[in-house]
């Protein structure tokens, strides 16, 4: 990431920016350029199919645009081996990077400010284009040559390519999909040796190519998000985005314009900081769920003490056949940003089918602001493979073990493991699942393995892509000790540490004290212990507990010397190599909690304090309120239930009419978390309570049926004829209640995961002018037009969500049992032809299975030969019950024959008369040849009087009649 400051033109702001998560390059391959027109570019320039320019030329060229710089000896020696720091540069010059400096990300010995290739390795670190050789010791081997399959990584990243399908190329198999990238783009030859040192050669012709095609893009904002107060997302026109950091919050709801650089260019964007919300939920595997965000959550308000989901905030409700979920038992990450939460199931617990999701009220930002409930159904259906990411051992001088990291979570069981062909332990490493540990026999730093994985799959059941999977790895020496980068106050007496590295906490005791800065000596009992570590056991927070008291001066600090000794180890056994002592100045809590505001609401009065409070004034009686109607003087009754302090806010449950108010606060009724707790001062509060605002918070019941979590419904136990509607039924009730217009809303109904069909409407059991508040059940009905109904199923899903009572609280969805509907569409005539394997028959279909025809007297068809009716008693008409064409029938014509001809018996006019159709002018009597020269014309109508009914309701005898009149010419 990188890391610029740039004063702003702009008086009103000033920020910092941060480059994003996709980098951005000055130059880049037009996305208007035709891809294929792209590759047979690349490939001509090259590797001289229509060569234009020499290898020498394409230097020159470079070098002219600096580039590319040739040796002290004037040449450019294009047969030697490119160095990391010399493809550096290039990738800086090429792509338009802005030269970093004054940053030093790396450790290798040489790399000072004063080192030439610095600027060019910080940039293309920055760009996230190349990255350290020795990521542990933070070594970047600049002067180590670029290999081939390196030089492809980078242009992958630079130039967006496509990730290939298939691979066939020598390259190493963390590089195959680079290196089939850029030779699917006509870059590099497919035979190079991808594993070889880069030549200046190729790199050269390479990067004219590029050169060559790319242009530096018009970019615009497309748009720009606010996270947090002080952190806006804009993202231009070329899909690339750009943190920018304000140091002036935004308010919610005033669009305000801020100014940054980007690329060295001026920028503007509006932007609006939305009211916290939650943007979305989606499975991003089987395994887990991600919620986003529009702003920066506090994790404590979504995730329990031990990194499991809060179970009454969240919800997962399992629809129909879905697997089920223990959410409470549910591991929960957050981004570096607080922005995006993923939810891991636990055990060998999967999502698998559809979910309804629910975050309730209680979500909060850390500015205490509340993130209202969000409902959502969710499909599962996990078909992608987990991919291999990495493979990683790192030992003092020998270990035993290598992690192997996944794309996704894999499962454990099943897996078979091998490193260098000896069998290995494999254990689970993380909470997240996402990486497997292979205990194995003495591995040695500095040497390659090979590894064979055989049975890796998801919890879904895919299996990884190749099976088994091999790779390679190397053991990573590491025998530096860790290194504090950071120590800081925390509270009145906690420290918090960051490391380097992760550290063995264990080693912390007695290596962690307190010194008095005025006589060197420990502060009674100050051993630190660690209470907490997070960013992946790098930070530590130290505190001594109850073990004894700082003693504070006149001015109620405490000046000492934090001391770190060298036991303390990191988790390879390396020990810090020199004692660390850092000046710490304590300063005493004396401030009282004060009040920031007061809202009625829906859980009753909410005062929110500047600090966290934890328990009333114990000298101060619970009941010692007074609240004062500001239109009467009246004092208002204290509410029966005492208040309650949770965090910031105390919350005092009353019900109050519309009005304004007076709040009296008397002195320490409030204490703050301090070592000596301080007392809130006595306070005056003026507030509001609007009409609409009650301390209803309880959400709408539903009907359950036997105890069970559905709807209950009721349906018709049979299907008449042509019904022109289905319902279903339940009943709903609130106390205070229920908000009708989210009942009667189609759109918070799905039928088997889709809309419901078109026409659908909804009735509740209200009589005519009765208020519409429910203290009892009321009985809700949706009418479901038949021709809506596709086919007859016994376990269709009605799931109902979104539903609210008056005062905005959100039901939990609802989830029916199998419901039976009866297909109400009309069967149709849609087929009538010619067997290809007797042309005696007549093949006649219909747009589903049928019952009821006529096959005695063949009433229900009139058919036409020559445009005159064939007799039905000339008719024969079989089903066919198997085989292809099954529930289709099969017509036959009976011939006679005379002297004349050969003949069809036939009727016309009215009353009917007998006519007979001369097919032929002689021939056999039996069944007609429908292929003869003499048929011309034939057709099939289905009569008004037709009795066939499809099978929506067969059982009981009922189903959809048949569209009458439909006629079809088979020629």
């Amino acid at each position: 990431m990188s890391d610029m400051s740039y004063p702003t033109k702009e008086k009103s702001q000033f920020m910092n920016v941060q480059g994003g998560e996709k980098k951005v390059m000055k130059k880049i391959l037009s996305v208007a350029l035709s891809t294929a027109m792209a590759f047979s570019m690349f490939a001509s320039v090259a590797f001289g199919e229509t060569a234009k320019a020499t290898p020498q030329q394409a230097f020159d060229a470079l070098a002219a645009k600096g580039i590319l710089n040739g040796y002290p000896d004037g040449q450019a020696h294009l047969e030697k081996d490119l160095t990391r720091a010399e493809f550096a540069k290039i990738v800086t010059k090429l792509f338009g990077l802005t030269e970093v400096k004054g940053k030093l990300s790396y450790k290798d010995k040489g790399y000072t400010a004063t080192n030439w290739a610095v600027p060019y390795i910080e940039a293309v670190t920055a760009a996230n284009l190349m990255q350290g050789k020795d990521t542990v010791k933070g070594l970047f081997d600049y002067n180590g040559k670029v290999t081939v399959e390196e030089v492809a990584a980078v242009l992958f990243r630079a130039l967006k390519l496509e990730t290939p399908a298939t691979t066939d190329n020598s390259a190493s198999a963390w590089a195959k999909g680079y290196a089939q990238a850029v030779i699917n783009a006509g870059l590099v030859a497919q035979t190079t040796n991808f594993k070889a040192n880069a030549t200046r050669s190729l790199v050269v012709e390479t990067a004219y190519a590029v050169d060559q095609l790319s242009v530096k893009p018009t970019l615009t904002v497309a748009s720009a998000e606010a996270v947090s107060p002080t952190s806006v997302v804009v993202t231009f026109s070329d899909k690339t985005t750009q943190t920018v950091t304000l140091t002036t919050a935004l308010v919610q709801g005033v669009e305000t314009t801020i100014s940054f650089k980007h690329l060295d260019k001026d920028y503007t964007a509006k932007v609006t900081l939305a009211a916290p919300k939650v943007l979305s939920v989606e499975a991003i595997n089987g395994k887990q769920l991600v919620v986003k965000f529009n702003r920066a959550i506090d994790a404590d308000t979504l995730i329990a003490a031990d990194g499991t989901l809060i179970d009454t905030i969240a919800e997962i409700k399992e629809v129909a056949s879905a697997k089920a979920v223990t959410e409470g038992a549910a591991i929960v990450t957050l981004n570096a940003d607080s922005t995006v939460a993923t939810i891991t199931a636990t055990g060998t617990e999967v999502f698998s089918g559809q979910y309804a999701v629910t975050l309730n009220k209680g979500v909060k930002t850390p500015a205490a602001e509340e993130i209202p409930a969000f409902t959502t159904l969710l499909n599962v259906n996990d078909t992608v493979a987990p991919e291999y990411v990495s493979a990683t051992s790192v030992a003092k001088a020998t270990t035993t073990k290598v992690v192997v990291k996944f794309s996704e979570p894999v499962l454990r069981a099943g897996v078979i493991a091998y490193v260098d062909g000896v069998s290995a332990a494999v254990t689970a490493t993380n909470a997240t699942y996402d990486e497997l540990t292979l205990t194995t026999s003495t591995l040695t730093s500095g040497k390659e393995y090979d590894i064979s994985l055989l049975n890796v799959k998801d919890f879904a059941g895919n299996v990884i892509a190749t099976n088994p999977f091999k790779t390679k790895f190397t053991v990573v020496s590491d025998v530096a000790g860790p290194v504090v980068q950071s120590v800081v106050v925390d509270g009145e007496k906690d420290i918090k540490v960051t490391f380097d590295k992760a550290v063995n906490t264990d080693t912390l005791a007695n290596n962690a004290r307190l010194l008095n800065v005025s006589n060197g000596e420990l502060v009674t009992s100050y051993f630190y212990k660690p209470a907490s570590v997070s960013n992946a056991g790098k930070t530590v927070i130290l505190s001594p507990g109850t073990a004894g008291n700082i003693a504070f001066g006149s001015n109620n600090t405490f000046a000492g010397n934090f001391v770190l000794g060298t036991g303390i180890q990191d988790k390879l056994g390396n020990n810090l190599s020199t004692a660390f002592t850092q000046a710490v100045t304590f300063t005493k809590d004396v401030a009282a909690p004060v009040v920031s505001t007061v809202v009625y609401g829906s859980k009753g009065l909410v005062v929110t304090f500047n600090e966290n409070i934890t328990r009333l004034g114990s000298t101060v009686a619970a009941n010692a309120i007074t609240l004062v109607s500001d239109a009467t003087g009246a004092v208002v009754t204290a509410p029966a239930t005492a208040p309650t302090a949770i965090g910031k806010e105390l919350t005092i449950p009353y019900v109050l009419s519309a009005g304004s108010y007076t709040l009296r606060l008397p002195a320490g009724y409030v204490l703050d978390t301090a070592e000596t707790a301080n007392k809130s001062a006595a306070s005056l509060h003026t507030f509001t309570a609007t009409a609409t605002t009650t301390s209803d918070s309880a959400a709408p019941k539903f009907t359950f049926v036997s105890g069970t979590d559905r709807v209950s419904v009721t349906f018709p136990t049979s299907f008449v004829n042509n019904s022109v509607e289905q319902t279903v039924t339940y009943e709903v009730y609130d106390e205070n209640g229920l908000d009708f217009g989210t009942i009667l809303d189609v759109n918070n109904y799905t039928l088997n995961n889709q809309a419901l069909p078109a026409g659908t409407y909804i009735t509740t059991a209200l009589s005519a002018g009765e208020a519409d508040v429910a203290a009892s059940k009321r009985t809700i009905t949706i009418h479901i037009p038949s021709s809506g109904v596709t086919a007859t199923k016994s376990d269709n899903v009605l799931v109902i969500s979104g539903l609210k009572d008056k005062s905005g609280n959100s039901a939990l969805p609802q989830v029916s049992a199998a419901l039976k509907l009866y297909d109400g569409v009309k069967p149709t005539l849609n087929s009538a032809v010619v067997s290809s394997g007797d042309n005696t028959t007549l093949v006649v279909g219909f747009s589903e299975e049928v019952a009821n025809v006529d096959l005695v007297n063949a009433s229900d068809f009139t058919f036409k030969i020559n445009n005159v009716v064939v007799n039905s008693n000339a008719v024969t008409i079989v089903k066919q019950t198997s085989g292809s064409d099954k529930g289709k029938y099969y017509v036959q014509f009976t011939t006679t024959a005379d002297a004349n001809g050969l003949y069809v018996a036939g009727i016309t006019g009215n009353p009917s008369t007998a006519t007979p159709i001369k097919v032929a002018d002689s021939g056999t009597a039996g069944k007609l040849n429908l292929n003869l020269a003499g048929v011309y014309s034939i057709s099939a109508t289905i009569k008004d009087t037709a009795n066939i009914i499809d099978l929506a309701d067969e059982a009981n005898g009922h189903g959809n009649t048949v569209v009458t009149g439909t006629s079809i010419t088979v020629r």
